[in-house]
């Protein structure tokens, strides 16, 4: 049993600035000004804009998108969701999900084994990451070879040709360990409160049902989950029912949506010039530390550099961004004190030296709090947990806090840290010494380091890269998710990873839900949304992929690649 209290947190923002510029005529007659240039509106090529109409009018695109209209494909993508979403999937302990797609992918949607490129036991050849933090990295990646690799003059970096990826991730927050195949999916009409217990949300009497091979039964509760509404207003009008699982909408609706991607260019025959891969990735919740995109992207974060050996040349990342390009960075530690081996009547003890830290982390200032002009630098002292006290004494045999420190820049990250850094240990002398103790001895209390969380930050200075080309005239083309301008802000998200080092990655949305709440949380919930907005959604996806990766249209002509052959990387493979 554990007894759990929560700290104060600082909150974290990204400060944004838009500029304009004019002009003005040599002579005295008024003319209109010309437009403002805003640096935040991409410049996007005239290959790539041709790239995006041609595939606007494909005959091939055209008719895995009429097929995604149809109601058996609507229905079928819904059943798909839910299956695959009630698959218990901690982080770290993801394998059963990702059994169950690899299943799929070979069993029903046409990939041969040897397309299938990670392995059950987490092993993913040609990556020089196999292990993070210790544990197998249980990623799932279908790739749909390209023709680059037989063209003449191709380029590889030590013989892994171009790659572009598309991924979402699978794992989730609940359940925080794997103790249970199958999580039930509840159904609650939107007009009852929404629950606030594991019991409450236990005792709802209605939920999906599915069937000895995993499939969903479609009964009464089906017909009432499968509605689809444009937004809350019009869910609570028309009675809709909560649909309560975790991952329902992180990112299980976007992972879904990828695979329906892969399932429909296989289908199809699709043929891009790069080869490209779609993932559902590991360790994003949590945890995870960015296992899955650690591993992709052979990222060492002991060392802080990733070695892209797998020659990734541009990342969509799916996991509901709106075109999300700045990361922030973070710094994780989870530090244990433990209570002395040999404790005397009148000895140091696991609370105060506990408490001794998080007093002197609490002193530390970061710039923003002097200047308000500075960048915001944030760190919490986030969760403390001690055991219970042994029987029949006042002994707390360990105390653990979780410090989490953030920022969108290296340089500041890594200053926050080396000023808290050391302030672990030192509440631990400090307790000692109240007793005369020296740190190493039997009757003192001992620090420990048990888990360390590291996500790179970048900060874009290019807003024209080949990833927001792609996504921003997919989304014009398409017509869906359009924006005036890119987003400056920042989020924590697998794209980190590719971003430290280099790799062009944006992150987009295909999950569409009228609307949902609980994210992170046991009760996480959603309502089905417009089908047609996810269709659109797909289609931009699949166009921005193309785009980077270059594609063989239906008519023989072969649209070239907008990302080059050599992936960015920040160290060589070892």
């Amino acid at each position: 049993m554990t007894n759990r209290f929560n700290l104060s947190a600082v909150a974290c923002s990204v400060a944004l600035v838009i500029a304009g510029c004019g002009g003005s005529s040599d002579d005295d007659t008024p003319v209109a000004p010309p437009p403002q240039t805003n640096p935040n509106v991409p410049t996007i090529s005239p290959a790539v804009q041709s790239a995006a109409q041609k595939l606007a009018t494909d005959a091939t695109i055209q008719a895995i998108v009429a097929e995604w209209k149809t109601p058996t494909d609507t229905q079928a993508r819904f059943n798909q969701h839910m299956e695959l979403v009630r698959i218990a999937s901690p982080s770290r302990e993801e394998y059963n999900r990702a059994l169950e797609i690899k299943r799929r992918m070979v069993q029903e949607w046409g990939f041969l084994p040897s397309e299938i490129k990670t392995r059950d036991d987490g092993t993913l050849a040609g990556s020089d990451v196999q292990l993070v933090d210790g544990l197998p990295v249980y990623n799932i990646c279908a790739e749909i070879k390209g023709t680059y690799s037989s063209s003449p003059g191709a380029q590889s970096y030590r013989g892994q040709y171009p790659k572009v990826l598309v991924e979402g991730h699978i794992d989730t927050v609940n359940p925080e360990k794997l103790t249970y195949l199958y999580e039930p999916v509840k159904l609650q009409p939107i007009a009852q409160p929404i629950v606030e217990t594991p019991a409450q949300l236990a005792a709802i009497a209605d939920e999906l049902a599915f069937d000895g091979t995993g499939r969903v039964v479609q009964d009464a509760n089906y017909i009432k989950a499968r509605q689809y509404y444009a937004n809350a207003e019009a869910a609570m009008a028309g009675g809709a029912v909560r649909i309560y699982v975790p991952g329902y909408g992180d990112a299980m609706g976007n992972v879904s949506g990828v695979l329906n991607i892969a399932k429909a260019m296989k289908k199809y025959n699709v043929k891009p010039v790069y080869d490209m891969w779609f993932c559902g990735t590991a360790g994003e919740e949590g945890k995870g530390n960015l296992a899955g995109m650690k591993q992709l992207y052979g990222y060492d974060q002991n060392l802080g550099t990733g070695t892209n050996p797998l020659n990734f040349v541009t990342n969509f990342g799916i996991d509901g961004g709106s075109g999300t390009i700045n990361f922030i960075g973070s710094y994780r530690f989870e530090m244990k004190y433990t209570a002395p081996t040999a404790p005397g009547p009148n000895t140091p003890n696991a609370v105060e030296a506990a408490a001794a830290s998080i007093a002197k982390i609490a002193d530390i200032k970061t710039p923003w709090d002097t200047d308000k002009t500075a960048l915001k630098t944030t760190y919490t002292v986030g969760v403390a947990s001690c055991e219970d006290p042994v029987a029949g004494s006042n002994v707390v045999p360990s105390c653990t806090i979780q410090v989490d420190m953030r920022s969108p820049r290296i340089a500041p990250l890594n200053e926050i840290r080396a000023r808290i850094e050391p302030l672990f240990q030192a509440g631990v002398t400090e307790e000692n010494a109240r007793f005369s103790v020296a740190d190493n001895s039997a009757q003192a209390v001992q620090l420990q380091l048990t888990w360390f969380g590291d996500r790179p930050p970048h900060e874009r200075t290019d807003l024209s890269d080949v990833s927001i080309q792609a996504a921003w005239q997919s989304a014009e083309t398409v017509g869906v998710d359009q924006l005036k301008e890119v987003s400056t802000a920042a989020s924590s998200l697998n794209d980190n990873v590719p971003a430290a080092i280099g790799v062009p990655t944006i992150n987009l949305n295909i999950g569409t839900s009228a609307t949902g709440g609980g994210g992170h949380a046991f009760w996480e919930w959603g309502i089905p949304g417009e089908s047609a907005k996810e269709v659109l959604r797909m289609q931009r996806v699949m166009s921005a992929a193309l785009i980077a990766s270059g594609f063989t249209a239906a008519d023989g002509t072969v649209v070239a690649p907008a990302a080059p052959a050599i992936g960015k990387r920040t160290a060589e493979v070892k």
